[in-house]
C-alpha cells in the first residue's frame, strides 16, 4: 500500500504546480516565465547576456554610512560566488532591540494568513480561538511600520554587496519578518513552512540577507544551507523542483557540505537562495528572523505589502 503521506505530498506538489501556473498566467506572466527559465543554468546565463547592456553603473556606496562595521566586500562576494553564502554580518544591539520591540508590539499573522492576526504573547489564545495549530507568524508592511527595517534595507554596505554580486544596481524586492514557533511539527507542516530542503526562484540572479533577532542554536531553528549547491544540482532537482528529503540532499552533496548556521541575536549572513536551504524546526525556543531581498528585477511578488483593509485581528 502506498504511504498516505506520499500520496498527500504528491497531491500537494501537483496543487502547488497548478497554482503557480494559474497565478502567473492570470497575474504576472513575466514572473512565471522567469520561474520556468531561471531554474536552468543555461537560462540564467542567457538572460545575463541579453541584459548586459543594463549592467552595473558606476554608482558608489558610502560604506561609512552603515549600521555595520567595515565589511570585506571582496571576501563577501568571493564567498557568495564560491560557496553561496557569507557569514560575516552583525547588527548593532540597539537595532536588534528596536526590531524585537516592534515585533512584540505589532500584530503578526499566523501561518501567513491575513485573517489570523494576533500579538506575539497571545499566540496560545489565537490558536484556541482559530482552532488552528500556528507554526509560524509573519508581519506585513514592515518597512512602512518599522523605521529600523526601512533604514536597514537602504544600508550602504548591504547595497554594495548586492551590487557587486548581482553585477547590476540592486533592486529591493521585499522584506520578510517572521516567527518560527517551537514545538513538534509533522512532515506536512515542515514542508509548508520551508523547513525541508528547497531552493528559491525569485529572479535570474538575486540574494537575501538574513538576521537572527533571537539567539539561535541547534534547538531554536537554525538556518541550514548546502555549500555550492547554487552552482550545480542533480538533474532531477532542476526538472522537478520540490521539497527534498535530507537523505537525498546528503547523498548527493555530502554531509560535509551541509552547513548549520547558529548565532546570537544580531548575527547575520547573506545567501544566494539558489542554494538548497531550509530552516530547522525549532524545538525549544521561538526564533525571530528578518530577511531582506535584492534582485535585478522586482516582479512585485516577494514583498510583504498588504492592504490594511484585508488584515484581520482575532478578538
Amino acid at each position: 500500500m502506498v504511504d498516505k503521506f506520499i500520496i498527500s505530498t504528491m497531491r500537494s506538489q501537483m496543487y502547488d504546480h497548478c497554482y503557480e501556473n494559474y497565478k502567473g498566467l492570470t497575474k504576472n506572466p513575466k514572473w512565471l516565465l522567469m520561474r520556468k527559465i531561471s531554474r536552468f543554468q543555461a537560462g540564467r546565463i542567457m538572460m545575463k547576456y541579453l541584459s548586459r547592456s543594463s549592467g552595473l553603473s558606476h554608482q558608489s556606496y558610502d560604506q561609512n554610512n552603515s549600521f555595520f562595521n567595515q565589511i570585506d566586500l571582496d571576501e563577501a562576494v568571493t564567498q557568495l560566488n564560491e560557496v553561496g553564502f557569507y557569514l560575516g554580518l552583525q547588527l548593532p544591539k540597539r537595532l536588534v532591540e528596536e526590531i524585537v520591540e516592534f515585533a512584540k508590539n505589532t500584530v503578526c499573522y499566523g501561518n501567513r494568513k491575513s485573517q489570523l492576526g494576533f500579538y506575539y504573547d497571545q499566540k496560545r489564545k489565537a490558536q484556541t480561538q482559530s482552532e488552528k495549530e500556528i507554526k509560524v507568524a509573519c508581519y506585513f508592511n514592515t518597512a512602512q511600520l518599522c523605521p529600523a527595517i526601512a533604514k536597514l534595507q537602504n544600508d550602504s554596505q548591504l547595497l554594495a554587496i548586492a551590487a557587486r554580486y548581482l553585477e547590476k544596481e540592486p533592486i529591493h524586492q521585499g522584506n520578510q519578518l517572521w516567527w518560527s514557533f517551537a514545538g513538534e511539527s509533522s512532515d506536512w507542516e515542515r514542508r509548508q513552512n520551508a523547513q525541508m530542503f528547497h531552493y528559491d526562484l525569485d529572479d535570474y540572479k538575486f540574494l537575501k540577507f538574513f538576521f537572527y533577532l533571537t539567539d539561535v542554536d541547534n534547538t531554536s531553528g537554525p538556518h541550514i544551507c548546502v555549500r555550492a549547491s547554487h552552482k550545480h544540482k542533480k538533474l532531477s532537482h532542476v526538472l522537478l523542483r520540490k521539497r527534498e528529503e535530507d537523505k537525498d540532499i546528503i547523498d548527493y552533496y555530502g554531509k560535509d557540505n551541509i552547513v548549520t548556521i547558529c548565532g546570537k541575536a544580531g548575527f547575520g549572513f547573506v545567501e544566494d537562495p539558489l542554494c538548497f536551504h531550509k530552516g530547522l524546526t525549532p524545538t525549544h525556543k521561538d526564533r525571530l528572523l528578518l530577511q531582506i531581498e535584492f534582485a535585478t528585477t522586482d516582479y512585485g511578488m516577494q514583498n510583504d505589502n498588504r492592504d490594511n483593509s484585508t488584515l484581520q485581528v482575532l478578538n
